[in-house]
């Protein structure tokens, strides 16, 4: 080796191709610091997930990071997008990523649900841009983020003391048929069944290692009633 020049590792072809920067890279991720936008990205293999440095995700093992110049060479590499530092995003755009993570806050605290022009309006875009943008930023519709949120607020009133008509009006329904209706797929058994524990009721369920870790998928005779993830089976 010659004095004074780095090491120069060897290329991994299935992820990228580090190089003698790649300890300075690691540095910077490490101290969650932020430096150019078009610096690099790293990709994270236990997750498939690509980020930005200074995401506020949580710091990955420096063994299953690699680095790339670009997002479109991650993307090619197989990982996807983070969804809390959007690295696909330009910087002239992040403006836009910051009205969309509003608007899901909005919604999260939302008692009844928001009409698309009241939540373009606060975002100071038109319903048509709002709607496309918010579905590549979160990978679903407004409507669709906003009922599963609903669904969530109501499955956690179901396990608590109130009785299941007070379940369907405190997660926003607006009436009972339209709660059954909605909730009669997602739950996998009746409102009353969930509330009750499932008791009496026959599930079949079965864990599995998948990237994202062990998830577990259990259903009823009606359908699909949980869907969980862990660090292992046991869990």
């Amino acid at each position: 080796m010659t004095a004074g020049k780095e090491p120069v590792t060897v290329a991994d072809s299935a992820f990228g191709t580090p190089g003698p920067t790649d300890d300075a890279r690691w540095a910077v991720v490490h101290e969650r610091r932020r430096p150019a936008e078009s610096a690099f990205v790293y990709g994270v293999v236990t997750t498939g997930v690509y980020c930005r440095p200074g995401c506020p995700s949580r710091l990955p093992r420096r063994e299953n990071v690699r680095f790339f110049d670009t997002s479109e060479e991650a993307e090619k590499a197989g990982f996807r997008p983070c969804k809390r530092c959007s690295p696909d995003v330009p910087e002239s755009q992040r403006e836009h990523v910051q009205a969309i993570v509003e608007a899901c806050r909005v919604m999260d605290e939302s008692e009844k649900p928001l009409s698309l022009d009241a939540l373009a309006e606060r975002a100071a875009l038109s319903p048509f841009h709002f709607s496309r943008l918010f579905k590549r930023i979160v990978g679903v519709t407004p409507k669709q983020y906003a009922m599963e949120k609903r669904l969530a607020r109501m499955r956690a009133q179901l396990t608590q003391d109130a009785t299941v008509t007070e379940a369907a009006y405190n997660s926003g329904f607006d009436s009972s048929s339209r709660f059954y209706h909605e909730t009669g797929s997602t739950l996998g058994m009746k409102p009353t069944d969930y509330k009750n524990g499932a008791r009496g009721l026959h599930i079949r369920y079965r864990t599995v290692q998948c990237y994202l870790g062990w998830v577990l998928v259990a259903a009823t005779g009606r359908g699909i009633c949980a869907i969980e993830f862990g660090d292992g089976p046991e869990a």
